[in-house]
C-alpha cells in the first residue's frame, strides 16, 4: 500500500496539493472519455424534422336507432424525421478544455522551476518558443496584430518562475502553483476585456494546436513502455510467481500483446481488412498513462536525473493533463485526422517501443527471470543494454514505421491543425475563409470526416445543395457515419430523387445497422410512396435501436391511422404502449377520433410553450384534443382564440377547433353565430364550415336551417344531410327523392338501411330531453340551466325555463333566453308565445302583438286559440291599468 499511494509519506502541503492534482486529473480523464465515447455527437445534434398532414375523421355524429350520420372533418398527424444538423463548435468544450490546458501548464512550470539551472534554462526557453509559435497576436489584445500580450505572458511567467527558482528555492510546490494559476487567471481576464476577436478561446486553441500536439505526442511516447512494464510486474512479482521463474509467462503475453498491437498496425494501414473486434487505442493510452503515475516513479528514482517527489510527479501529472485535455478537445470537435493521428502513435510508439523493450528486459535480466527473482524492483537498473538506447531505437522504429505510410500521422496532424483554423472562421461566420482552410485539410488528407462534413455544413448554410452532396458523400469514403448518410438522403429528398435517398440509406443502415434514425428516415421514405409494409417494418426496427423510441412510436401510429382499416386499427390500439411524447399524443388523438372514441383525457400543459408559439406538434395536439374532448372539456373555447392572435398563420385552424369547445361544453348560440358568418364568406374552407353547420343544426333539431346549411354541401355527405333532415321535419318524400339521387351515383346498401331506420319513426336520442323531465320534477335555476346548455334552441325546453324564469321574477333572464333561441329557431310557435308573454311583461306592446302574429301563422288553430285564452287577458290588464294611471 505503500508503494500505491506514494504520496502518503509526503509533507502535508505536498500530500494536499497532490491530492488536488491527481482530482484534477480525474476531472481531466472525465472529459476526456465524455468526449471520446461519440465525437460527432459532440458537433453534431440529431434535430427532429415534424411534418403535418391530414386524415378525415368523424367527430361530429348524429344517432338514428343502429344508423348514424356523421360528417368528415380533419383530425391532424405528425410524422417526424431525423435531420442531422450542419456541424458547430461547442463553446463549452472549448472552455474546459483551456481550464485542463491551463492547470497542466502551471503545474509543468512550477515543476521546472525547481529543476537545476540547465534543465529549468532549456525548458523555458522550449517554452517562450512554443509561446511564440501560438500567436497570440491573433487574440487582438492591446490592437490589432499587438504582440504586448505575448511578451506580457513571457515577462510574467519566466519572471515567476525565475523569482522561484533562483530567489526562493525554499517554497513548495503548492506555492508555486497556485503562483502560476493566479498569472494563468489574470491574463486570461486581460483577453476577456480587451481582445477584440469574436470566440478568443477558439482562436487560442486553433493557433496553439502544434505547441500542444507536440506535448501530447511527446507523453504518449514517453508512457509507450508502460503496458510492457507492467507486464514485466504481473510476470515476476512475488505474489504471481511464488519463486517459480516467470520467464516463460512474460515472454509469452509480451508476445500476445505485441501480436494485438501488429494486427491493430496492418488494420488502420489497410493491410488486412480482416472484421475483428481489437481493444481501442484509447484503453491502451488510458492504461499506459495511468500505470506511468507509479512506472515513471520507478524510472526517475532509477535513473536519479529528475527527482520523482519534488518534480518528476508534477511534470508528469502536467503532461498526462495536457494530453487528456488535448485529446477531449480533439474529440469534442470531432476532428478525426487528429485522433487518428494521435492512435497512430500509440499504436505504432507501443509496438516500436514494445519490441525494444521487449530485446531491454531478455537481455538484461533473463538470468534474474530463470532465478524467479524480482525483476520489476530493478527494471530500470539494466546490466548490459541501456534504457536510454532502448528508447532511441525505439523512437527510431516508430519514424520508420511512420516513413512506412508516407508519414500519414504527420499529414493527418496538418489536417487537423487547418480544421482548427476552419472552425474558427465558420464560427465567426467567415464562410470563405473558413472553405480555405477545410480545403487545405483535405489537400493533406482528402478522405478525412471533419473536413468533408464541415464543408458539406458550409455549403448548406450557404443553400448550395449540390456542393453539399458532394461533400457528404466524401465523407462517406474513410469514416462513414449516419450522420452523413441521413444528411445526404436528406438533400437527394429535397431534389426528388426518390430512389437515390433510399439506397442512400439503404447503404447507411447497412453500414450502421443499428442505427434508429437511419431506419426510421427510411420507413418515412417508404410510408410517403404508401409502401405500407416496408415503412412499418423499418419503424418498428427504429423503435428498438434508438433511445428516442417515442419517434418512431409516433411515424407508427400515423402509419396505422391512414392505412389500417377499423377493425385491425382498434386491435392494434388496444395493446399499445403509451408515451408521454407530445408527438405521440396528438397522433393518439387522432387515432382516437377516427375510432370514435372520447374517453376522458388529461390536458398536456406542455402543448403550449411560455412563448404561445406553437411548434408543428402542439399545434396538431390542440386541434385533436379540440375535437376529442369537446364534449368533456370547454377550457379549448377560451385557450384557442388566445393563441391564434399569438400564431397569426395558424389562426384559422386554431379558431375553427375552438368553436367545438364552444358548441358542445360552452356557449353554443356564439358557436353557430361565429360559423355561420364564416360559412357565408366565399374562401376555400366555406364547404367544411357549411357542412359542419348544418350536423350541428342537425343535433339540435333546427331541421330547416340545418336544410339551409347542408344545400350548399357538395357531395354525398351534403345530400344525405339534407334527406335526414328533410325525413325528421317529416317531408319524407324529399328524403326519397335525395336518397335515391345518392343510389344513383353509388351502389349502397346503407342507403337502403337508412330508408327503413327514417321510415320508422325513429327520432334522435337527445340528452336534452331527460335533462328538460329533471327540470320539470326539479325545479331550479342549476337544472334549467343544465337543459339549456344542453339546447338553448329547443322550443320545449326554452317554454319551460321562460316559464319557470318568469314566475321567479326574472323576466330580464327569461326574455334574454327567448330573444337568442329565436335567432336560429324562428319557427317555434312556442318561443314566439313566450316572446308575446315577456314583451307584456315588459310593457311592449308592439311586440307583444308581433308575437301574437307569428303565433297564429305557426300555431295550429287550437293551439293559437289557447293561447289567446291566456295572452289577452293579459293584454287587456296592461291597458287598463295604464288607463287607470293615466
Amino acid at each position: 500500500m505503500k508503494d500505491l499511494f506514494f504520496w502518503k509519506v509526503w509533507s502535508p502541503s505536498e500530500r494536499r496539493m497532490a491530492v488536488w492534482a491527481l482530482a484534477i486529473l480525474f476531472l481531466a480523464i472525465v472529459f476526456f472519455i465524455t468526449k471520446i465515447l461519440d465525437p460527432l455527437g459532440n458537433v453534431i445534434r440529431w434535430n427532429v424534422l415534424s411534418e403535418l398532414s391530414e386524415v378525415s375523421t368523424v367527430t361530429d355524429i348524429l344517432q338514428l336507432g343502429q344508423w348514424q350520420y356523421g360528417i368528415s372533418v380533419p383530425s391532424h398527424l405528425v410524422t417526424e424525421s431525423f435531420a442531422a444538423s450542419v456541424m458547430e463548435t461547442d463553446f463549452l468544450t472549448v472552455r474546459l478544455f483551456w481550464v485542463f490546458i491551463l492547470v497542466g501548464l502551471c503545474i509543468i512550470l512550477a515543476a521546472l522551476s525547481t529543476m537545476p539551472r540547465f534543465w529549468y534554462l532549456a525548458g523555458m526557453a522550449l517554452f517562450i518558443l512554443a509561446l511564440s509559435f501560438s500567436r497570440l497576436e491573433t487574440l487582438n489584445v492591446f490592437g490589432d496584430g499587438n504582440r504586448s500580450l505575448f511578451l506580457l505572458a513571457v515577462v510574467l511567467y519566466v519572471g515567476l518562475t525565475y523569482y522561484f527558482h533562483a530567489f526562493r528555492p525554499d517554497l513548495g510546490i503548492a506555492i508555486r502553483i497556485l503562483g502560476l494559476i493566479c498569472v494563468s487567471a489574470f491574463l486570461v481576464i486581460i483577453v476577456y476585456f480587451s481582445s477584440k476577436t469574436a470566440f478568443p478561446a477558439i482562436t487560442a486553441a486553433a493557433y496553439s494546436f502544434p505547441f500542444l500536439m507536440l506535448l501530447t505526442v511527446l507523453f504518449l511516447l514517453m508512457i509507450s513502455t508502460e503496458i510492457m512494464a507492467g507486464l514485466v510486474w504481473l510476470s515476476s512479482s512475488g505474489s504471481v510467481t511464488n519463486g517459480k521463474p516467470g520467464l516463460t509467462r512474460f515472454v509469452l503475453i509480451s508476445v500476445l500483446y505485441l501480436l494485438l498491437l501488429l494486427l491493430m498496425y496492418l488494420k488502420n494501414t489497410m493491410r488486412i481488412d480482416w472484421n475483428i473486434t481489437l481493444i481501442s487505442p484509447v484503453f491502451l493510452a488510458l492504461a499506459s498513462a495511468i500505470l506511468g503515475l507509479w512506472g515513471f516513479r520507478k524510472r526517475a528514482d532509477s535513473t536519479g536525473i529528475i527527482p520523482f517527489r519534488g518534480t518528476g510527479f508534477w511534470l508528469y501529472a502536467g503532461l498526462f493533463m495536457i494530453a487528456a485535455a488535448f485529446t477531449a478537445y480533439a474529440a469534442g470537435t470531432a476532428n478525426d485526422p487528429v485522433l487518428e493521428s494521435l492512435e497512430d502513435v500509440v499504436v505504432q510508439g507501443q509496438l516500436a517501443m514494445g519490441i525494444l523493450f521487449l530485446f531491454y528486459v531478455l537481455v538484461n535480466f533473463y538470468q534474474l527471470f530463470m532465478q524467479g527473482l524480482a525483476v520489476h524492483k530493478v527494471l530500470y537498473k539494466p546490466l548490459r543494454f541501456g534504457l536510454t538506447q532502448t528508447r532511441l531505437f525505439g523512437f527510431a522504429g516508430v519514424v520508420v514505421l511512420f516513413s512506412i505510410q508516407k508519414l500519414l500521422p504527420v499529414n493527418q496532424a496538418i489536417a487537423g491543425y487547418f480544421n482548427g483554423l476552419g472552425d474558427l472562421h465558420a464560427a465567426s461566420d467567415e464562410f470563405p475563409l473558413a472553405e480555405q482552410y477545410y480545403k487545405l485539410a483535405l489537400q493533406q488528407e482528402y478522405q478525412n470526416h471533419k473536413s468533408n462534413y464541415a464543408l458539406a455544413s458550409l455549403a448548406l448554410r450557404q443553400g448550395d445543395h449540390n456542393a453539399a452532396a458532394y461533400y457528404f458523400r466524401q465523407s462517406l469514403l474513410k469514416n462513414p457515419s449516419p450522420q452523413a448518410y441521413a444528411g445526404l438522403s436528406g438533400i437527394l429528398t429535397q431534389e426528388n430523387l426518390f430512389f437515390d435517398a433510399v439506397y442512400s440509406l439503404q447503404e447507411g443502415i447497412g453500414k450502421f445497422p443499428k442505427s434508429g434514425e437511419l431506419l426510421n428516415n427510411l420507413g418515412m421514405l417508404y410510408s410517403r410512396t404508401n409502401v405500407a409494409d416496408s415503412a412499418y417494418y423499418y419503424l418498428q426496427k427504429a423503435e428498438g435501436n434508438t433511445k428516442r423510441n417515442e419517434i418512431p412510436a409516433t411515424n407508427l401510429l400515423a402509419i396505422m391511422a391512414k392505412s389500417t382499416d377499423p377493425a385491425l386499427l382498434d386491435s392494434l390500439a388496444a395493446n399499445m404502449e403509451k408515451h408521454s411524447y407530445l408527438s405521440w399524443q396528438a397522433n393518439w388523438l387522432a387515432v382516437q377520433n377516427l375510432r370514435q372514441k372520447f374517453p376522458k383525457e388529461a390536458f398536456l400543459s406542455e402543448s403550449v410553450p411560455k412563448d404561445s408559439l406553437l411548434s408543428v406538434s402542439g399545434l396538431a395536439y390542440l386541434l385533436n384534443y379540440t375535437r376529442n374532448q369537446a364534449r368533456q372539456d370547454s377550457m379549448p373555447a377560451t385557450l384557442l382564440p388566445k393563441l391564434a392572435v399569438k400564431n397569426p398563420v395558424l389562426s384559422g385552424d386554431l379558431s375553427f377547433a375552438s368553436l367545438y369547445a364552444q358548441f358542445y361544453s360552452g356557449d353554443k348560440l356564439k358557436a353557430l353565430e361565429t360559423l355561420s358568418a364564416w360559412a357565408g364568406e366565399e374562401d376555400e374552407k366555406s364547404d367544411l364550415y357549411h357542412k359542419v353547420l348544418g350536423h350541428w343544426l342537425l343535433q339540435l333539431g333546427l331541421y330547416n336551417k340545418a336544410i339551409e346549411s347542408l344545400s350548399v354541401v357538395e357531395g354525398t355527405e351534403g345530400t344525405l344531410g339534407m334527406a335526414v333532415a328533410n325525413a325528421l321535419s317529416d317531408k319524407k318524400e324529399v328524403a326519397v327523392i335525395l336518397l335515391d339521387k345518392i343510389q344513383e351515383k353509388e351502389k349502397s346498401p346503407a342507403i337502403d338501411q337508412l330508408k327503413k331506420t327514417l321510415f320508422s319513426g325513429v327520432k334522435p336520442v337527445s340528452a336534452t330531453d331527460s335533462l328538460l323531465q329533471v327540470a320539470r320534477k326539479s325545479p331550479s335555476d342549476k337544472n334549467f340551466q343544465r337543459a339549456m346548455i344542453s339546447n338553448p334552441f329547443d322550443s320545449h325546453v326554452v317554454a319551460a325555463a321562460a316559464t319557470y324564469y318568469r314566475q321567479a321574477k326574472q323576466t330580464t333572464k327569461a326574455y334574454r333566453l327567448v330573444v337568442n333561441a329565436l335567432r336560429f329557431n324562428e319557427y317555434a310557435p312556442q318561443i314566439w308565445e313566450q316572446y308575446a308573454y315577456l314583451s307584456l311583461d315588459q310593457g311592449l306592446m308592439s311586440q307583444g302583438d308581433e308575437g301574437v302574429e307569428k303565433v297564429r301563422q305557426l300555431a295550429s288553430a287550437a293551439d293559437y286559440q289557447l293561447f289567446l285564452n291566456r295572452y289577452q287577458p293579459m293584454r287587456a290588464l296592461i291597458e287598463k291599468q295604464r288607463a287607470e294611471f293615466q
